[in-house]
């Protein structure tokens, strides 16, 4: 179990009273000399406790190095009375210890070899022991160069500071202003060859100045432009292929092409190949969105202690013994929102007799509702979830932070939330590689879509990763458009960056094919089996192309299929089953987890799945094979599927506001953007239906679809009653409105569910 929590009072008072006495010791530092101790004791503001502290302080680290431990006392009561975690001040001590043990022995190597010793009382017995160590090895002028770089060391690691970007912005600048120079001298003069000018490099030859031009000398223009740098005794002995050169260094990645004694200019090129070596030099400056934009986790000081959640396991097995049903409480696993408690069954008690008392137990223990795991994997005991009287909030900030997240390497690393035990969950999705997310409104599955997106943000720059976003709703992804530019991606006849339409989604998933069929050619060519191998290959060949991942994020599925299923499933099954060698991934979301939407052909595709709560236990085993997901407690619970796993785990999804998405989107947009890449050309397919409503349809289409709209239901029953017609042409009837969008599929003898409103069957039939 996890340790007692100290309450939020005691911790004030704990910080105040640190913070008390590191004041105490600071100040009498300062002032330590006005202490004077005679045969009737101190005489001083502080008395014979401020004389002692003082002597046993700056004894060992002199006068000035120790000031950082009352400094550091004072740090560690903020962090009390704040109510900060370690991890956050961390580096705080550790630079405050450093530059106190550092000043110390910069005095001591001062003092070095000085017999007066003016300095040992700066210095203290710590600083003039490590410089005699450190004099004595290397001398005492390499020292302090010792002390300068351990200094420079430090400096860089606090401010996040490069001087290598430092003096290259400088160098650049200097570069940048003599190129203006020489380019304002050029144009003002040009240069004649063999009593021809030589054209301005952003203008075209203008024959007509030639004449005015023959009495110029070439050795006169050359000096004028390049200061005296060449050699012009005669004309003959100029060099041209000299002269190119220095055109080619005064204009970055000029294309200059001789011919006959002229030099001409391909200025489009010039500025395309410039501009773009311009954007890549910029482009090294973005850098990944600090996890200061987001908000820091607020602890909750009236978390379950120990004895109460003991109590409470008590009074669970107590309740299971009035049913009938024996056990032994084994272990209990407290979690931010729920707490498992682990039930060893008595001998001869089945497992399924615990699985039948879920809303029994739920009601004695006045829970709203309790999971039960029967049995857990790998265990002799049966695990039983209660939810905690206060649940926690679990912050995305927090994972972010955990080492989990900070030291997986893969680009696709998504923060999840904690497990039920209260550690950081993280996974990867290149391994996955396909994720399907389903639960009801409200569960927190929109807070889920933007966690994949933001942790990725958090691992990944434009180039490496993309995504393609649909978004039919037009709310939920609304705000990503600010990475338009950075890590959005469209195809270059789509008018949107974020798909909304049902025609627009059919075509970006058309393009992802398209783009997927080239991958993997480029991926022969290069001789390599998947994108790991090629990213491999490319650290070692920088001509090879750069191939960014690409995460297919579909936030409503159910909106899309309900246009066009055969249309939709068709590139959603093809992406899946073959995308992901070249680094494409798919995640696919719904809020209506049903046979109709969540086909047996994308389930078979998507190994992996998240569950949120849902509303009835045939909804969750569609999701996740399994029930358990109806007794979810919303609000981001979830259970998770792992590819080839048998249970799912349950996990509470990590909290990211809308604020913390905006100060996310404003970051990145502030950055330098990297050439912009777009997916092949779409088709850009209509979605259609496999019936020709134009051709040979039935007459009493138009009615039928009217009617089922009308009456916000379908069956063949009420067709051949309407319209007092036979059941085969009924039938077909209701195959013709399924094919265009306009009801659901065959769920056995229930009627069919009417997916669409007048509006739909208005611009359908007069649009034809």
């Amino acid at each position: 179990m996890n340790n007692i929590k100290i309450e939020k009072t005691h911790k004030e008072v704990i910080g105040i009273s640190l913070m008390v006495i590191g004041l105490f010791i600071f100040v009498n530092l300062i002032i330590d000399n006005a202490t004077i101790v005679s045969d009737k004791g101190a005489v001083g503001p502080f008395g014979i406790l401020g004389y002692n502290v003082s002597n046993y302080l700056v004894t060992p680290f002199g006068q000035l190095g120790s000031f950082f431990i009352p400094i550091s006392i004072i740090v560690c009561g903020w962090m009390f009375f704040a109510k900060k975690t370690f991890n956050e001040y961390r580096k705080i001590y550790f630079y405050i210890v450093f530059y106190g043990l550092l000043l110390s022995i910069f005095f001591g190597v001062l003092n070095y070899n000085n017999e007066l010793n003016p300095y040992d009382l700066l210095a203290g017995k710590w600083g003039v022991i490590s410089a005699k160590l450190l004099a004595g090895l290397i001398g005492k002028t390499f020292s302090f160069i010792v002390i300068a770089v351990l200094l420079t060391s430090s400096i860089i690691n606090i401010f996040d500071f490069s001087f290598y970007d430092f003096f290259k912005k400088i160098l650049l600048g200097v570069k940048s202003i003599d190129f203006k120079i020489i380019t304002k001298k050029r144009d003002e003069r040009p240069i004649i060859l063999n009593s021809e000018p030589l054209e301005d490099l952003s203008n075209p030859i203008n024959e007509n100045t030639t004449n005015d031009l023959e009495d110029i000398s070439i050795e006169k223009n050359i000096d004028e432009v390049f200061n005296d740098n060449l050699d012009s005794t005669t004309n003959d002995e100029y060099n041209i292929d000299k002269e190119i050169e220095k055109h080619a260094d005064n204009d970055l990645d000029t294309n200059i092409d001789y011919n006959d004694n002229n030099i001409k200019i391909d200025d489009e090129v010039t500025i395309d190949e410039a501009e773009e070596q311009k954007i890549k030099s910029r482009y090294n400056e973005y850098k990944i969105p600090s996890v200061n934009l987001l908000s820091d986790p607020v602890e909750i000081a009236d978390s379950p202690s120990d004895d109460e959640l003991r109590s409470k396991g008590e009074q669970l097995v107590h309740s299971l013994e009035t049913f009938g049903v024996k056990g032994k409480l084994v272990k209990i696993s407290r979690g931010p929102i729920i707490s498992l408690y682990e039930v060893e069954p008595a001998e001869g008690v089945k497992v399924n007799k615990f699985t039948n008392l879920s809303d029994d137990l739920a009601r004695v223990m006045q829970a709203k509702s309790i999971r039960i795991i029967a049995p857990i994997p790998g265990t002799r005991s049966v695990g039983i979830e209660l939810p905690n009287n206060k649940a926690e909030t679990v912050y995305f900030k927090s994972i972010v932070n955990s080492s989990k997240f900070v030291e997986s390497e893969s680009k696709l690393t998504i923060a999840l939330g904690k497990d039920t035990v209260g550690d950081a969950f993280v996974f990867d999705l290149s391994e996955m590689p396909h994720l399907l997310v389903a639960g009801a409104t409200g569960s927190g599955k929109s807070v889920g879509i933007n966690t994949i997106i933001a942790s990725i943000l958090y691992k990944a720059k434009p180039d490496e990763v993309k995504f393609i976003l649909i978004d039919p709703k037009k709310l939920e992804l609304a705000t990503y458009k600010s990475l338009v530019g950075y890590h959005l991606i469209t195809a270059p006849n789509l008018d949107e960056y974020v798909m909304t339409t049902p025609e627009n989604a059919l075509a970006i998933l058309d393009s992802a094919i398209t783009e997927m069929e080239r991958r993997f050619q480029v991926f022969a060519n290069a001789t390599v089996r998947n994108i790991k191998e090629y990213h491999d290959k490319c650290s070692i060949d920088d001509s090879l192309e750069n191939i960014p991942y690409i995460v297919v994020i579909i936030d409503e599925l159910a909106d899309i299929m309900m246009t066009s299923s055969k249309a939709i499933e068709e590139p959603i099954t093809r992406l899946a089953q073959k995308a992901r060698a070249v680094g494409i991934h798919l995640v696919v979301a719904t809020q209506r987890p049903s046979v109709d939407v969540i086909t047996g052909l994308i389930k078979s595709n998507f190994p992996a799945r998240i569950s949120y709560q849902v509303s009835t236990r045939d909804n969750s085993k569609i999701i996740i094979d399994q029930i358990g997901s109806e007794k979810l407690l919303g609000k981001g619970d979830l259970l998770f599927l792992m590819p080839a796993a048998h249970s799912p785990i349950r996990i509470h999804n990590a909290f990211l506001t809308l604020p913390e998405i905006e100060n996310i989107m404003e970051d990145i947009s502030s950055q330098p953007k990297p050439n912009e890449v777009l997916l092949p050309q779409s088709k850009k397919n209509k979605i259609s239906s496999e019936f020709d409503i134009s051709g040979d349809q039935d007459e009493l289409l138009i009615d039928a679809a009217n009617l089922v709209v009308s009456q916000q239901m379908a069956s063949v029953s009420m067709l051949q009653r309407r319209f007092k017609i036979g059941y085969s042409r009924a039938g077909r009837l209701i195959d013709e409105l399924e094919a265009l969008g306009i009801i659901s599929g065959h769920s056995g003898s229930k009627a069919r569910d009417v997916l669409v409103d007048e509006s739909y069957i208005s611009d359908l039939f007069n649009s034809e």
